[in-house]
């Protein structure tokens, strides 16, 4: 299929623009204003609800066919993760975004890519005059990445349209017809503490250089998780020496697989070279572990000042390894074709004086397989006495053929040449929640390649971006389904 290819220069210059503007999950105040001003400067009619969320409006373009009308939703917030030695401030500071080679980056920082390059596309098609579509009604959320309570409030009955574009994938090559739903989970583990001996020494080890990334679409890479790594090495130490631990934490939230984890134990002070060569072993074998993840993990151990005499008691430091080491980490359920249908991340480890506190996440295509899961961690919660909280997010599974997506497919193989690989992702998407809430709506994901999203190395194709932005304006152009 062939068009007059449209320039990508104005979707580059919107990204640019929004990058400027801190836009992490539940403080969208800023780009939900800049989102508003765009509509207002175009005489676009809009609708802003308390939680942030903005709708606009346009009309068809006059030489138009259709009478039905399309959505195009993305979400305005992006994760906020930076490399270690980073001081950037993402809530007063916005991206340094650059370009190298075919690919847009962010300096330190995760590039908002995740869904700034679907906000950006949005902006650029309402605001051309030369692109031929259908009515649009856009819809900008909010909360995304951590509660997706933009999606779960937001009021869709001044919605028209039954078909949706959502600008929230992530490669070039597939169309996402399906999502998991998701289910985030933290565990408050109550801790006893004691006073430790004067012949005992404080040690903090620290395990990183994970590649880190997004617990759906990488959550089958076979990444390390560096909180598991943690639980496994302590349980070495434990089971030989007397350790008591102190304090662990590492990773960020549920939903991002982790890139480090650090804890700090009590220690003979006679078994100071023993435990030395033990973290040097394991060290060794995860380097093997990863020789093919593109990663670069180290452990490392150093002493650290005492600061008081106390730690967690035995019977604590056993109690979290033991749950570092029974809960499930990774691809959990896979189909023929090694799609992981339920997996588990461990995201997240912090503790207080009193306190452990372990976050992760459960997402599911196949909720049956699921239960079984939970299930396993619900033996995991009795046995120990977790305290136990739990979210849950909506997945959508497609069942019917659809008039829709079968021109979606038919418009791609034309223009690409090849055809697209159609999925019901193992991620959850906001469309989710739209097709639970309108009837007999059709959704298709698309968008560029974006790699290594929920990380500092998180970067997005040029060359894609232009192809599935003249890609989507095909779509618009041949909407009619008549």
């Amino acid at each position: 299929m062939k068009m007059n290819e449209i320039d990508i220069n104005e979707v580059l210059k919107y990204f640019y623009e929004i990058s400027k503007i801190p836009r992490m999950s539940g403080k969208e105040e800023k780009i939900a204003d800049y989102i508003e001003n765009f509509a207002k400067k175009r005489n676009l009619k809009y609708i802003r609800d308390i939680y942030n969320n903005i709708i606009i409006f346009k009309d068809s373009t006059k030489w138009d066919k259709s009478d039905e009308s399309i959505m195009l939703q993305c979400h305005l917030d992006m994760v906020c993760e930076k490399e270690e030695n980073s001081n950037h401030d993402f809530e007063k500071e916005g991206l340094e975004v650059y370009i190298e080679g075919d690919y847009i980056k962010a300096k330190d920082t995760t590039l908002g890519a995740d869904n700034g390059i679907g906000i950006a596309i949005i902006l650029a098609i309402l605001n051309s005059n030369k692109i031929k579509h259908p009515k649009i009604e856009a819809i900008f959320t909010v909360q995304e990445e951590t509660t997706m309570e933009g999606a779960k409030q937001i009021d869709v009955s001044m919605l028209e349209s039954k078909k949706m574009i959502c600008l929230d994938n992530m490669n070039e090559e597939e169309l996402w017809i399906g999502c998991a739903g998701a289910k985030i989970f933290e565990y408050e583990i109550e801790g006893n503490q004691q006073k430790i001996r004067e012949d005992n020494i404080l040690i903090k080890i620290g395990i990183n250089g994970f590649r880190g990334g997004h617990s759906g679409k990488d959550i089958s890479k076979n990444r390390g998780n560096p909180i598991k790594e943690m639980g496994n090495l302590l349980d070495k130490l434990y089971t030989k020496y007397n350790i008591y631990l102190k304090n662990i934490y590492g990773g960020k939230k549920a939903n991002v697989i982790p890139r480090e984890c650090y804890s700090e134990i009590y220690i003979k002070n006679g078994d100071v070279d023993k435990i030395n060569q033990e973290i040097i072993n394991y060290n060794n074998l995860l380097k093997k572990k990863s020789i093919n993840n593109n990663e670069n993990i180290s452990v490392n151990v150093k002493e650290i000042e005492q600061i008081d005499n106390y730690s967690f008691n035995s019977n604590t430091t056993r109690k979290v390894i033991n749950i570092l080491k029974e809960i499930k980490n990774g691809v959990y359920y896979e189909d023929k074709y090694s799609n992981p249908l339920v997996s588990l991340n461990i995201g997240k480890i912090e503790n207080t004086r009193n306190e452990i506190k372990i976050s992760f996440s459960i997402r599911t295509n196949r909720s049956e397989i699921e239960q079984k899961l939970e299930n396993e961690l619900n033996n995991i919660v009795s046995k120990y006495g977790i305290q136990e909280r739990k979210s849950e997010l909506s997945g959508y599974e497609h069942e019917e053929r659809s008039m829709f997506i079968d021109k979606c497919k038919a418009i791609y193989k034309g223009y690409f040449g090849v055809n697209p690989k159609v999925i019901d992702m193992h991620i959850c998407l906001e469309a989710g929640f739209f097709a639970n809430k309108i009837p007999k709506l059709d959704f298709v994901a698309i968008a560029p390649n974006i790699y290594d999203a929920h990380s500092p190395k998180e970067r997005c194709s040029i060359s894609s971006l232009k192809k599935v932005y003249n890609y989507i304006i095909l779509i618009l152009e041949n909407f009619d389904m008549k």
